[in-house]
């Protein structure tokens, strides 16, 4: 008999992410595709690819007795998404070539690398737009993690698209994202080779429509319209509003 194959992380990712998404879209059982978490738009595999969310560049700097540990790999210390690779096009024309995997790579990894660093403390204070990039970065990375942790739920309900929106904003915060939620509070990065940080990297606690999100050597608040446990009326038409969900679906880009 022979031996069988594993999946590889992409694809289980896959059809994991796939039956999470078939919760509200029961369509995509006819089909292959899957919702880009941040764009929005519905894509074939070909055009997705595998995001470690704590960039590789900071999984460097972890202590060599991490790295070296069979029992912590990259992909367990960084935590893993499938983020798109189509190139983003705005009212028909090209607005970045290699989609949200490279859209986060560009935009979203050095912040997130210099926060997990500890290097945040040397930037000089009156930069303004450097510390937005930084906590955006921060949001963004928490925002992606949730979207790991919780699947779906936490793309789609409203404050999902605020978020979403917000990706594609790397240096100013977005109007309607309030004071709460513009506040990243770091610490020294961790070296202790037998803290559980590093098999799980992320943390979440869920507090008056929100939920804070620790990240390693910082914690930051990101906005929630709705609990994500919070049971989903399905069938009832007259449901109480706490047990509604209206999925957004909608994207700028195409």
């Amino acid at each position: 008999m022979a031996d069988l194959v594993k999946p590889s992380i992409k694809e289980q990712l896959w059809h994991k992410m796939r039956r999470d998404l078939g919760k509200f879209v029961p369509e995509i059982s006819a089909n292959q595709l899957l919702m880009c978490c941040c764009c929005g738009r519905f894509l074939p595999s070909e055009f997705f690819d595998l995001e470690h969310l704590i960039p590789q560049q900071a999984l460097k700097a972890d202590p060599l007795t991490v790295r070296a540990n069979p029992a912590t790999p990259n992909n367990v210390r960084s935590g893993n998404l499938l983020l798109c690779k189509k190139p983003l096009l705005y009212k028909g024309s090209k607005l970045y070539g290699s989609g949200c995997n490279s859209w986060k790579g560009r935009f979203y990894d050095k912040p997130i690398s210099d926060i997990l660093a500890g290097r945040t403390q040397d930037l000089k204070s009156d930069s303004r737009r450097v510390r937005n990039a930084h906590i955006i970065g921060g949001l963004m990375l928490a925002y992606l993690a949730m979207v790991a942790e919780y699947g779906y739920i936490v793309t789609l309900m409203p404050s999902g698209r605020l978020l979403r929106e917000q990706f594609f904003n790397p240096d100013r915060f977005h109007r309607s994202l309030g004071t709460r939620y513009q506040i990243l509070l770091a610490g020294a990065p961790f070296t202790d080779s037998d803290v559980g940080i590093w098999s799980k990297p992320f943390s979440f606690a869920f507090d008056r429509g929100a939920c804070l999100v620790t990240v390693r050597n910082f914690v930051i608040t990101v906005p929630m319209s709705r609990d994500p446990f919070a049971p989903i009326s399905r069938h009832i038409r007259m449901a109480p509003s706490r047990f509604k969900m209206r999925p957004d679906f909608s994207t700028a880009f195409t």
